[in-house]
């Protein structure tokens, strides 16, 4: 009753937009609950999460044969750092590492237990690591509904000296022993698992009142490995049994989570809900009780600041019951007089991330670039139509030089936030001529651009943009010819160039200066435009050095490997399109074997080099050949990957060559 009236307290709260905070996955949301909306596109944000539980225990203890109720406490504290990156309007990408630290004091009101044993035990651990990634989309023309999928991956980084929190006073309180497991505890482990996948689908409504609801749900599986001796004792503590233990459990948990929000200026109150059901958790105590669900109500404050801080205050509490018995990985089953097998010890092994407290409080801080009081982006829209009938269009309208994906206009409508600076635009359209312009956007600032489109003539359009194809920096001046036809267009600013070109197959060259020649058959047709981006490779230099550890060789042998074929086939295509360049290949070896075979080898494979190049149209004057053995190592051979490195063909432009 308890969990069903949680619940439709959640449903029925009132929520918020979100603010581009991020949650403690890293990525944007609450705390614990993700909004599916991808935070801005270059915008970043660091949190530092903070959360303290605090459980309450009556545990019996026995000392000296006697049994008493013992009020213990529990304590788990977690520290999150998470960052978050806009990558574009869809994808977000995230990452965090987590601190874990797990206490427990005793209460050592009677006489005995004070005497017998100290009052704390604990340990921690910089424990795990988790990457995120967040893709999404809109469905809505508003923006404010959206769905998206976020895939985790989270390892192990350190668990101290154990993967659990082990006693280590010298006494006894009847519970545990000196060097123990304490196993029963709510968060024993230090991490949730060696490994641990999985995947949320994300639902969220962010309306412009202030109004946030949002859902997650979806699957994860944990690993957790358990390596210990299990004990028995008598009354006098004194062992009778052992067992040792080298157990695996893998978890596949059910993660439902919701979160409501309601921004109301500096202040944003939340509450979450978030419920795991362990699917391979399906042993019964016999009386109906299962251990296979944890549930838990989260809530509080988010506080805003324009300089790009945020501080976060919650709370809290557990929704579901804590029983010791099922989470003491079968020490009750072994201590009756039974051993265990593994599946019983795997049924009742500690929960993956532990089982969250009766109550907890935090407090959060948090930087992200979406807050701080001077604007970074500015708005560009307009109308796209027809410069001979004005009627609207619909087009697409693309940002080359940024991350910003394409925009299709509505009722020819376009309007998109850009960063500040030069942005070039290109607008295009089914059966008119391509649209280029380079706006310039200031912060914080409104800019309308409306774009007249021309209609495609009877001739086909040829049109591309012309860049580095290293750096992808776009090519200004580079010329284009077409066989056959008088003239010729050159790249503008934004490196776009066009061309009207009647149907058929045209012979296209692109030029421009110290990069290679580009040449390839285009088919044009009537009254269409056809898109033919061409990336630009540098020109070889005199002194450049080439360098391939991948073309290989039979083992103590000059004959060359049919999986090298390619690479040397894009060498000799290289050669053959810098034609007058000289040029000396150079055979390396690693250092196994003496000094003069790795000589000879290497002279051979270089030449093997140059009669494979020769054969595929490379002119044999202007190759050379030399061998360095074991000489010139790039790396010491102090492993079988350095050597790889080691056993390499170089190539070395020497210049202009005699003809």
């Amino acid at each position: 009753m308890k969990l069903i009236l949680t619940v439709l307290t959640v449903l029925f709260l009132s929520a918020t937009v979100a603010s581009a905070l991020p949650s403690y996955w890293g990525l944007r949301g609450l705390n614990r609950v993700v909004d599916a909306q991808p935070i801005e596109t270059n915008q970043y944000s660091v949190g530092l999460f903070t959360h303290l539980g605090i459980s309450h225990d009556d545990r019996a203890a026995i000392l000296n044969n006697v049994t008493f109720t013992a009020e213990d406490t529990e304590y788990d504290a977690t520290g999150h750092l998470a960052f978050g990156y806009g990558i574009n309007e869809m994808v977000e990408m995230a990452g965090r590492v987590s601190y874990w630290w797990n206490g427990y004091r005793r209460d050592l009101s009677n006489a005995d237990r004070d005497a017998g044993t100290g009052d704390w035990e604990s340990d921690d651990a910089l424990n795990e690591a988790v990457l995120s990634l967040k893709i999404a989309f809109s469905p809505a023309d508003n923006g404010q509904f959206w769905m998206g999928f976020m895939p985790q991956v989270g390892f192990a980084v350190s668990s101290g000296d154990y993967d659990y929190v082990t006693m280590y006073d010298a006494g006894t309180d009847g519970i545990w022993y000196a060097g123990d497991p304490m196993f029963e505890m709510r968060r024993a482990m230090l991490n949730s698992g060696k490994l641990n996948l999985g995947g949320d689908f994300l639902f969220s409504y962010n309306a412009d009142f202030g109004l946030g609801v949002h859902l997650n749900a979806g699957f994860h599986r944990y690993s957790q490995q358990f390596d210990y001796t299990d004990t028995i004792r008598d009354a006098s503590g004194n062992v009778v049994d052992t067992d040792d233990i080298e157990l695996t459990v893998d978890d596949n948990v059910i993660r439902v989570a919701a979160g409501l929000e309601f921004q109301t200026g500096i202040a944003t109150p939340f509450v979450e809900f978030e419920y795991n059901r362990y699917l391979d958790r399906t042993e019964e105590a016999g009386n109906g009780e299962r251990y296979d669900e944890t549930a838990l109500l989260d809530g509080g404050f988010r506080f805003t600041s324009p300089y790009g801080l945020a501080l976060d205050l919650t709370g809290s509490m557990a929704l579901t019951s804590f029983d010791p018995e099922w989470s003491d990985l079968g020490h009750g089953i072994y201590e009756a007089g039974t051993t265990p097998t593994d599946e019983e010890r795997a049924q009742r092994s500690p929960f993956p991330g532990g089982y969250p407290a009766e109550f907890g409080v935090g407090c959060n801080l948090i930087f992200s670039s979406v807050l701080l009081q001077s604007p970074t982006h500015g708005t560009l829209s307009g109308i796209v139509t027809d410069s001979e009938t004005g009627e609207v269009l619909q087009a697409e309208v693309s940002f080359p030089a940024s991350s910003v994906l394409p925009q299709t206009t509505i009722d020819g409508f376009y309007s998109v936030e850009l960063l500040a600076g030069s942005v070039p635009i290109n607008v295009t359209a089914e059966g008119y001529q391509p649209f280029s312009e380079t706006a310039v956007i200031v912060a914080g600032e409104d800019q309308a651009l409306d774009v007249l489109l021309t209609p495609v003539p009877d001739n086909g359009i040829l049109t591309g943009t012309v860049t580095d194809g290293e750096t992808d920096e776009i090519i200004v001046g580079a010329v284009v010819t077409v066989e056959g036809m008088e003239e010729t267009v050159t790249t503008n600013a934004n490196g776009v160039y066009s061309i009207a070109l009647p149907e058929g197959n045209w012979t296209v060259k692109v030029e421009a200066d110290d990069y290679l020649n580009v040449v390839k058959v285009q088919v044009m047709r009537v009254e269409e435009t056809t898109i033919f981006d061409v990336e630009m490779r540098p020109a070889l230099v005199e002194g450049q050095v080439l360098s391939f550890n991948n073309i290989y060789f039979e083992s103590g042998s000059a004959q060359i490997k049919p999986e090298s074929f390619g690479v040397l086939d894009l060498v000799a295509q290289t050669l053959i399109d810098n034609a007058g360049v000289r040029v000396r290949i150079a055979g390396h070896t690693d250092s196994d074997g003496s000094a003069s075979y790795n000589q000879g080898l290497s002279e051979r494979r270089a030449n093997s080099v140059l009669d494979y190049l020769v054969r595929k149209g490379v002119a044999a004057n202007t190759l050379t050949t030399i061998g360095y053995g074991e000489e010139s190592p790039v790396v010491p051979n102090t492993s079988a990957a350095n050597k790889a490195q080691n056993r390499r063909i170089e190539f070395t432009v020497l210049g202009v060559a005699l003809r």
